[in-house]
C-alpha cells in the first residue's frame, strides 16, 4: 500500500486475485526508504479502512504488523543501495 500511488487499485487487485483462487490477502504498507523515502507511509487507520473494503471480496490477513519484504540481503545483513 503506497499512498497516492496504488491505494485506489488495491480493491481491484483483491477482486482479481479472488477470481484466480487466492484465499487470503495481506496488504503491506510502504516502509518509506531509498527511492520511496519521499512518500509517506500509510497510517494504520488508512490500512484498516482498505482491509475492511477488500474483506468484502477476499479474506484479509490482519494479525501481522510489518514484515521486511522490502529488505535486500540476508537476515540481519541488509544491503544498502
Amino acid at each position: 500500500m503506497i499512498p497516492t500511488i496504488n491505494t485506489n487499485h488495491i480493491i481491484d487487485i483483491a477482486k482479481k486475485i479472488k477470481e484466480l483462487g487466492v484465499y487470503t490477502m495481506n496488504i503491506m504498507p510502504l516502509i518509506p526508504q531509498y527511492k520511496f523515502s519521499h512518500i509517506r507511509a500509510p497510517t494504520p487507520f488508512e490500512r484498516k479502512i482498505l482491509q475492511d473494503d477488500c474483506s468484502k471480496f477476499i479474506r484479509q490477513m490482519r494479525h501481522c504488523r510489518q514484515c521486511r519484504a522490502d529488505a535486500i540481503g540476508l537476515l540481519g545483513k541488509d544491503v544498502k543501495i
